[in-house]
């Protein structure tokens, strides 16, 4: 079975076939969406309260048994 070469890591266009129409079909379905406006009441979910979170996030880091001492 044949392997595909290594990409490139440059952001040059892609001639695989496969990327093309991925890159273009992610584009045709979601650049509206990513392009609406986030709701205010979604916002004030993510920045209200920062100490709050801060603190779940610290308690919640050390209950974590996968976390080394």
């Amino acid at each position: 079975m044949p392997t595909r070469p290594a990409k490139s890591t440059g952001r040059s266009e892609s001639a695989d076939p496969f990327d093309l129409w991925l890159r273009r079909s992610l584009h045709e379905n979601w650049d509206a969406a990513l392009n609406e406006r986030v709701p205010d009441d979604l916002l004030r979910l993510f920045s209200d309260d920062r100490v709050e979170w801060e603190s779940m996030k610290a308690r919640w880091l050390a209950a974590d048994p996968r976390r080394d001492p």
